[in-house]
């Protein structure tokens, strides 16, 4: 059984009032269906009304795929193990039809055969419009499947699972209201997809009020923590991202981001695109990104803006505006510790008068020069010259 790891701040937080509180009471084994080892789970799903709880029992349940009813609920038992033997697309799957408020507890699930950029849990569709809502996936060990761990739809819960050697990546999807929290999502991409295009730990595109925190995020072929294509009022925050071969946290192509007192350390040193694409924390041709309270820790290059000619959305034009880096500590011993690059076509407003800006950031840099504004590698003195940092702090 996975052990859902406390946040810090509520081990130290209200310790008196914790020990106090009641005790839940166990789970009535006896209000659920069982499923034994052998037993088509779809069939005992078939023969149950929507709602319904089923208990997997303990034991290998081989090539076992299964069109949930809505609001049904599947628990394992300590040693239940879904195997789809790379045989079997997906364990379960909610689109078409849709069906909404599945939960999925404490269950091993491995060895499935789903497509490129879907997940042996299909808790979502391709697009928004074809996404059940309302699924929980909590308290699962999710390893060892062709594509991703899960694929995500609206109101969708991931919360405390190991999500670990996929062949493409973690997790990723599209939806509303999405909440990815307390997961360890690591040693993603085993079958080496090019990440530039979809690989690594997590890539989310179309969602809304997406939170991503509190989760362990490292170790993964390509980025980290990914949010690409009209993503919209984001937060990341409280997230520890760590020795990822691309860039640690990257908002590419969306408006509207917080991101937060992450620990991003190590990062973006497999990646060949160069010294943005390997950065710490990256946002790339976003706008209005507020990126603050974050440890940037030798990384191959720290908080950067890029900004490309990647035309406009909905939403407006993929540009890099109004970015406000600040009270962030980076720690840089080589190549660039924060900047902002862009395209012919972006030069100059990016600089002047897009509302980009850098302030109270502390930085400890090796020698040379660490900083990059209106196309120049600058030191220190020029990077605040140039107007920025004007209350930063920088020892070597």
């Amino acid at each position: 059984m996975i052990v859902p790891v406390l946040p810090l701040c509520l081990l130290l937080a209200g310790c008196e009032s914790h020990l106090q509180a009641p005790v839940a009471p166990l789970e009535d084994v006896a209000q659920k269906v069982p499923v034994h080892r052998g037993q088509s789970i779809q069939s005992v799903v078939d023969a149950q009304p929507a709602g319904t709880t089923f208990l997997i029992k303990a034991g290998v349940h081989r090539r076992q795929s299964v069109r949930p009813k809505d609001g049904m609920t599947f628990v394992g038992e300590d040693g239940a193990v879904l195997d789809g033997e790379n045989a079997v697309e997906y364990a379960f799957r909610g689109d078409s039809p849709k069906v909404h408020d599945v939960t999925i507890r404490n269950l091993e699930i491995k060895g499935y055969n789903s497509p490129l950029q879907y997940g042996a849990i299909r808790g979502g569709g391709n697009l928004p419009a074809d996404s059940p809502s309302g699924w929980v996936v909590e308290d699962c060990y999710i390893h060892h499947n062709a594509a991703l761990g899960i694929r995500t739809g609206h109101r969708m819960v991931v919360r405390n699972n190991r999500l670990v050697y996929n062949g493409q990546m973690g997790m990723g999807g599209n939806g509303d209201n999405i909440l990815v929290e307390g997961n360890e999502i690591a040693h993603n991409n085993t079958r080496g997809i090019y990440s530039g295009w979809e690989a690594g730990g997590t890539k989310f595109v179309f969602t809304r009020n997406l939170v991503v925190r509190g989760n362990h995020v490292h170790n993964n072929r390509g980025p980290g923590l990914w949010a690409d294509i009209d993503n919209l009022d984001s937060v990341f925050e409280n997230n520890r991202v760590e020795n990822n071969q691309g860039v640690g946290i990257v908002f590419e192509i969306s408006f509207g981001a917080v991101i937060r007192n992450n620990h991003v350390e190590g990062n973006g040193w497999g990646d060949a695109d160069g010294w943005v694409g390997g950065a710490g924390i990256l946002v790339q041709s976003s706008q209005d990104v507020e990126v603050y309270g974050n440890t940037v820790k030798n990384n191959n290059n720290g908080i950067i803006g890029l900004s490309e000619p990647r035309g406009t959305s909905l939403h407006g034009e993929k540009e890099v505006r109004n970015l406000w880096v600040h009270d962030n500590t980076v720690v840089q011993s080589g190549n660039w510790a924060a900047g902002i690059a862009a395209h012919d076509g972006d030069k100059p407003m990016i600089y002047t008068n897009w509302g980009n800006r850098f302030d109270h950031n502390t930085y400890t840099v090796g020698s040379g020069t660490h900083f990059d504004w209106q196309i120049v590698h600058s030191t220190w003195d020029r990077w605040r010259a140039q107007g920025q940092d004007i209350n930063g702090t920088l020892t070597r």
